[in-house]
Order: structure tokens, then sequence, then C-alpha cells
């Protein structure tokens, strides 16, 4: 509860399951599984031999405080710790078996970990389509999966899963597309974390390759899709669009 952050994961997972007409308290056990899973990953991502970040969220990132040893530790805990919450939950056997399926998918190596490892070994030349494959597997995958744990908590059927996943692909995009322009336009103490980092250290974006007011432009369109596609759900998904819309300007 003192870790700070946005927990954009557990209010898709929540979001998802109200728009289906179901209380918050029914998806509880999803939402911290996703959490969990994010943390864990966040821990890796900071640590020397990946990102090597010393701040994060305003404070000394793990690795920086307990060093790496034990950060890593602590985040493969907290990824057993995901499943097994998920295991202990009340939800029928067949929808814990889908949710640990997809989560494990989402967090592994056609996704997550892909993502992680083409970040740390990019192209010589990289392009626009080398980096959204960056952002669907780091960000979008566990983004897309909320919302699809979310969805099963409120007893969504294959169809809607099926569709909630493009959404959950773009948003995903759209969050890290955002990320990557704060790292240009906004200040260590508006983020919570270094800025400046990806274009001292060469690394490809959208604004890299770009430029800021093309990127923002881009983001706009994503934003546009997504409020059409949700506009097209059954069930209410209301908040899920305001999110996207939200996204392209914020500050932190």
């Amino acid at each position: 509860m003192d870790a700070g952050g946005k927990r954009i994961r557990p209010f898709l997972v929540r979001t998802a399951c109200q728009a289906l007409g179901q209380s918050a308290s029914t998806c509880l056990p999803a939402a911290c599984s996703v959490e969990l899973v994010h943390a864990y990953s966040l821990i890796h991502d900071d640590l020397p031999c990946m990102d090597d970040d010393d701040t994060r969220r305003g404070v000394p990132t793990l690795h920086v405080l307990r060093g790496a040893p034990r950060a890593t530790l602590a985040a493969d805990w907290l990824l057993v710790t995901a499943f097994e919450v998920l295991l202990s939950s009340t939800f029928s056997p067949g929808t814990v078996s889908r949710m640990i399926s997809r989560l494990a998918r989402a967090a592994g190596p056609c996704f997550l970990v892909a993502g992680q490892h083409r970040d740390l070994a990019p192209p010589s030349c990289p392009d626009t389509d080398w980096v959204e494959k960056v952002q669907r597997g780091k960000t979008s995958a566990m983004i897309r999966v909320s919302l699809e744990l979310g969805a099963l908590a409120g007893g969504a059927e294959a169809d809607l899963l099926d569709r909630l996943g493009p959404i959950g692909d773009d948003l995903g995009v759209l969050f890290q597309i955002t990320d990557d322009m704060l790292d240009v336009t906004s200040s260590s103490e508006e983020l919570g974390k270094r800025t400046g980092k990806d274009s001292s250290h060469g690394k490809a974006t959208h604004v890299a390759l770009l430029g800021v007011d093309e990127t923002a432009r881009l983001a706009r369109g994503i934003a546009d899709r997504i409020c059409d596609a949700c506009a097209a759900l059954d069930g209410d998904w209301g908040l899920l669009s305001q999110l996207a819309l939200y996204l392209p300007g914020r500050r932190r």
C-alpha cells in the first residue's frame, strides 16, 4: 500500500468486472494478481543489468536500498505469489484455470519477457514496427490481461474476451507512448523517476523516431480508436474510454 504508483492494471481489472454488472469485490484476487506481476516486472526492469534505474515513484529503487540479489529474490517472490493468490481465490476451478493460463502467457516468454529481451538487444536501425513489438510485449500484454481477468471475473464469454484483447493491446501501446513522451516533456519531480534517460541512451521510441508532435497525434488517434471499440461492447465501458482520452495529456 505504501509503494505508490497509479494502480492502472488493477483499475482495469475492476473496470472490466464492473462493466459486466459485478461488484468490485468480486475481482479483488484477480486485481491483486496482476499488480503483483507488475511489481515484480518493475523491480527486474530497474536492476543494473536491465534499465539501471535508481529511482521509482520518487523513492530509491529496491536494488539501491537492499542490493541486487535481494531485489531479485523479492521480485521472484511477487511473481510466484501472484499465482498463489488466484489459486486461493473463490473463483470456480474453470475460471481460475483460464485466468492463470492468460496471466502466465502474458508474463512469459512470448510477451513480457520477450519485450524486455528485445529492449535489451535492439537492431542497428530500429523502426516504429520494432518499437511497437517491444511495447506490445513489455506493456500491452499486462494491460490486455488485466481487462481479460476482470472480464472473466465478471462472467464474460469467449466472444467478449476476443473483442477486449485488441483494446487492451492498443491501450498498452498508448500508455507506453505517453510514458515515452513524458521522458522528454516532463520533469523528474513530476514523474517520480529520472527523465531524459531514453534519449541520453539513444533508445528507440516513437518520440525519437517521429518527434513529439507526430507522436502526440498518434496517441490521440489510438485513444479515439479505443473509444470507438468500447462503444461497440456490451456493458458500461465509459471508465475505460475516459482513461484512453486522459492518457495523451497526462503529466505523470
